[in-house]
């Protein structure tokens, strides 16, 4: 398929361009060019991939996600979008890339006839809130999110029913894929296990949750929400949706980092 992948630019992007550039032809747009990011070479945090400088067939540009006039234009012509792009400290403009955003996309889906759209963010479930689901054991993908009222958790939620309203009206065939934690497949610089939380991913695992997703037959329900994680100990947010629907299966499960040597 020819896919457009809006936020390319950011670490999950990256992923899901290198896992799906071998299979798919990619549009990777980031609101700076692709080429500005990859010799800046700063990665969001140790072990997190930036985003491979592509060849013909597959294209870079520069899309500013809140314009919508350019967010259709890059749209055109494709079969898919994936859309990683967010902003997460500024009060405007978490809202104008995390809701307006996402409202551009399915915008551009409908304009442009995409039925297949994969969106992304933060799992909604467990933020430390007295009101979530954070003892409880196991959580479903299907949990009702609750966001609370921290900017990047609220402005990403109402993004994400933006999405799913898009997706019920118009019988789309939308995957919401939702994560916490990232590390590198070995488990990175921790020794002790800390910061391997019960929703933890490797950034390997992440982006072929992309490609998965990808061939996916199509979702029993217009808008499907997955928790794209590890299958860790905690057993506490499973991801057998995951694997049922999309084929997909962490490969990396951190063992180094929760079993005793020997």
């Amino acid at each position: 398929m020819k896919v457009v992948i809006y936020g390319a630019g950011g670490p999950v992007g990256a992923a899901a361009a290198i896992s799906c550039r071998d299979h798919h032809t990619l549009r990777i747009t980031d609101l700076r060019p692709i080429p500005d990011i990859v010799a800046e070479n700063e990665p969001q945090s140790p072990g997190a991939p930036l985003p491979p400088l592509l060849d013909p067939p597959h294209e870079m540009r520069a899309v500013d996600i809140t314009n919508l006039e350019q967010v259709i234009e890059a749209a055109r012509g494709m079969d898919a979008i994936v859309n990683v792009s967010v902003l997460r400290p500024d009060p405007v403009l978490a809202f104008h890339v995390n809701m307006i955003g996402a409202y551009n996309v399915m915008e551009a889906a409908v304009e442009c006839g995409i039925r297949k759209i994969i969106h992304t963010g933060p799992q909604l479930v467990s933020n430390g809130a007295t009101y979530d689901y954070h003892f409880d054991h196991p959580v479903p993908d299907d949990a009702p999110h609750h966001p609370g009222t921290q900017l990047y958790f609220m402005t990403k939620y109402l993004g994400g029913e933006i999405v799913r309203a898009y997706a019920e009206r118009h019988d789309l065939d939308v995957q919401c894929h939702v994560y916490c934690a990232f590390r590198p497949g070995d488990g990175g610089e921790a020794e002790d296990g800390s910061g391997c939380n019960p929703f933890t991913t490797s950034w390997e695992d992440v982006g072929e949750a992309f490609r998965c997703g990808l061939a996916a037959d199509p979702m029993p329900r217009p808008y499907e929400v997955f928790h794209i994680c590890a299958d860790l100990p905690h057993a506490q947010y499973p991801p057998t949706k995951a694997e049922r629907l999309l084929g997909w299966k962490a490969k990396h499960r951190f063992e180094r980092l929760w079993q005793r040597p020997g």
